[in-house]
């Protein structure tokens, strides 16, 4: 089973059994294609489909529409670097993500007091966090929902009970 599947299926056991089993956060990418619609029209009581031009947004993680791998963010046992959870794209890094944009150490995130940090490794394609790129080794706090770029991959870094939520959970 997928982390994604095993998440989803926490999330319907509900918010304690989600909170008690899953890891502490997570980095979502979402897998929609290019011609997905995020966006379907929806008619008022007073028009008719044809004058309908209102967009709607739908949500199509919680009816799980959208494929998305989640990344669970915990330490390998055994693992180097025992202060870190590192990211990278061979076996031998905390989180692996087969990209070949990715390097083989490209970053790394550890919780500390005032909340998560994230910061590139020095790898060769770089990574963003919100747009900005990040300097090599330089720490920057990283908040829920936002959106982390290594190489060619967009991540959405999220605290469990939030992903909770954006699995459907209420």
């Amino acid at each position: 089973m997928s982390a994604a599947a095993h998440y989803r299926q926490l999330a319907r056991l509900g918010r304690t059994e989600f909170l008690a089993s899953a890891a502490p956060a997570a980095l979502v990418r979402y897998r929609g294609g290019e011609d997905d619609e995020d966006v379907v029209s929806t008619v008022t009581i007073e028009e008719t489909v044809e004058d309908a031009t209102l967009p709607m947004m739908r949500s199509p993680l919680a009816a799980g529409e959208v494929e998305l791998d989640v990344y669970p963010l915990v330490k390998k046992p055994g693992a180097s670097f025992p202060d870190r959870i590192t990211i990278g794209r061979t076996g031998n890094n905390d989180v692996v993500i087969a990209d070949h944009s990715i390097s083989r150490l490209h970053a790394y995130v550890r919780k500390v007091s005032a909340g998560w940090i994230v910061a590139d490794a020095g790898s060769k394609n770089g990574s963003s966090l919100r747009g900005a790129k990040l300097e090599p080794r330089k720490e920057l706090l990283i908040a829920s929902r936002a959106v982390l770029r290594l190489g060619d991959v967009d991540l959405t870094f999220y605290l469990a009970a939030e992903l909770y939520g954006v699995l459907g959970g209420v």
